[in-house]
């Protein structure tokens, strides 16, 4: 076998390999080790179209790895929608690979010696990943630095974000690969000494913010979140809804008995239309105790029976006297599965959402996310597909004690989708040093406390109903303050130190 064709089969197994590194498996330490192979494989490419085809050749793997539950929502109506699904993964694994591929690229016009390289991998890499975070809306989901989620290195999001972990980690990743390229003692000793310095510098510094202590809130707060676990083949249903609506209320009263002073239910609980029907709100307020609060994911109709008419996924806040006290409208809507892009274009070629909603969903307007409401403390709301934008969570002003989430995360499968949606939002807790209460469809409900930590949850697929005492609010973080600013300044240096004259090899 010649060996371009080598260099691809160990692209694509170091793909796969890194893509076990993510929820759920969670292999953190695969990382480094994949990152090493595949800066060795990169190495080794000797023109930029093989460095291209390096790099998408093992971002097609890791994308079809970490993003196969996609295919899941094109399975609720399959007769409708599954001629979709040998299209959907490739092409979404391929495009997204487009980025790793173009940044192996450009790392090879900046890599001047072999003292420059590791950087400049890792540099254009991670400035691929920054791109993959925004362009055409954004789709960050999978980015390395998650695998990290579950030991200390994660912590350094709240000094640099997520982006600013994934940046350490490739860098890392980069320097053990260039200590295991053969050549001069030294040099090699010093990209070791480079790897190991990032890593345990990153575990030292992360074990310590986990070990210095937060101080109790003044005032206890008691949280309430349901799980239905209605599946989305059923959710909705005409013959069914009113049930399900029955067993909210139900769960909202056991928890409101329980002593919860906030109730949450998941994103679009119920089709019912809350804002828009007084007698449903009294209902509600019954099962609620005095003073409590029921945050419900619904949707919003704005301009009802006019040619305006927009619907809205939102968050609507509800007092023990039936009042309507707030409401969140979704800002962040996923592209086909809420609204269609160039729906005139697309539409005419028979593509549509996979909701059944004429016309989608609208974005709300450009509000605030953050709620102030009853005696509540000020939170910030993230629905769904919001909480794997970190810059987006919060304006980094704003003064907010905890965030909410509610998702449906029954779009996303059983396996994988899920649980790499809650590691998201445990890194959100993280960076802003807010605790989350989340409420899930089918699952996984948790309260995370302000260092990402879950003290407690409902099983996947199950239904049930959780109560816990709010975590109390951590330290204003850095990230909290300036955002990307820190990414930035690590850019800065890096190309700094990347345009120096190079020692020749």
């Amino acid at each position: 076998m010649e060996r371009p064709r080598l260099r691809w089969i160990a692209a694509l197994l170091v793909g796969l390999l890194l893509a076990a590194s993510q929820p759920p498996l969670t292999l953190w330490w695969v990382l480094p080790i994949g990152i090493a192979a595949l800066y060795l494989l990169w190495c080794r490419a000797e023109t930029g179209r093989r460095a291209f085809w390096t790099g998408w050749i093992a971002g097609t793997a890791y994308f079809a790895g970490t993003l196969f539950w996609i295919v899941e929502p094109f399975l609720v109506e399959p007769e409708k929608f599954a001629w979709m699904i040998p299209i959907a993964l490739p092409a979404m694994a391929g495009g997204l690979a487009l980025f790793w591929g173009g940044a192996f690229v450009l790392a090879r016009r900046f890599a001047g010696n072999e003292w420059s390289r590791p950087l400049a991998f890792a540099t254009c890499w991670m400035v691929a990943e920054a791109l993959r975070g925004v362009v055409l809306t954004g789709f960050p989901w999978a980015q390395p630095g998650y695998s990290l989620v579950d030991v200390p290195p994660i912590q350094m999001a709240a000094f640099i974000g997520i982006n600013g972990v994934t940046f350490l980690a490739l860098l890392a990743g980069a320097f053990l690969g260039a200590a295991l390229m053969p050549g001069k003692g030294t040099r090699r000793a010093v990209f070791a000494v480079l790897s190991l310095g990032i890593g345990a510098g990153s575990w030292g510094i992360g074990a310590a913010r986990l070990a210095d202590p937060v101080l109790p809130r003044d005032t206890p707060l008691r949280i309430g979140l349901v799980q239905p676990n209605v599946p989305q083949t059923e959710k909705w249903h005409p013959d069914l809804r009113d049930a399900q609506l029955a067993d909210l209320l139900e769960k909202t009263r056991d928890l409101s008995a329980r002593g919860a002073d906030v109730v949450i239910w998941p994103e679009a609980a119920t089709p019912f239309p809350i804002a828009e029907m007084p007698d449903l709100r009294a209902v509600i307020a019954e099962r609620l105790r005095p003073g409590g609060v029921l945050l419900a994911g619904g949707i919003r109709v704005e301009g009802r029976g006019e040619e305006t008419q927009r619907f809205h996924n939102s968050l609507l806040a509800v007092g023990s006297d039936g009042a309507l006290l707030a409401a969140y409208d979704k800002q962040h809507l996923v592209p086909f599965g809420e609204y269609l892009p160039f729906d005139a274009l697309l539409t005419g070629l028979g593509l549509r959402t996979v909701i059944s909603l004429p016309g989608g969903f609208s974005p709300g307007a450009d509000q605030d996310r953050v709620l102030d409401i009853a005696d509540l403390p000020p939170f910030g709301v993230m629905i769904c597909y919001e909480a794997i934008f970190p810059h987006e969570v919060i304006d980094r002003n704003a003064k907010v004690d905890w965030l909410v989430h509610v998702t449906n995360d029954a779009w996303f499968g059983k396996i994988a989708g899920p649980q790499q949606h809650l590691a998201q939002t445990r890194v959100r807790a993280i960076e802003r040093g807010l605790p989350v209460a989340r409420a899930a469809n089918t699952g996984i409900s948790a309260m995370i406390d302000a260092q990402g930590r879950i003290t407690g949850s409902l099983a996947l697929n199950s239904p049930g109903t959780l109560i816990r005492e709010l975590p109390p609010k951590g330290r204003t973080t850095l990230y909290g303050r300036y955002e990307e600013l820190g990414l930035f300044l690590m850019f800065l240096v890096a190309f700094i130190l990347i345009a120096l004259p190079g020692r020749k090899n």
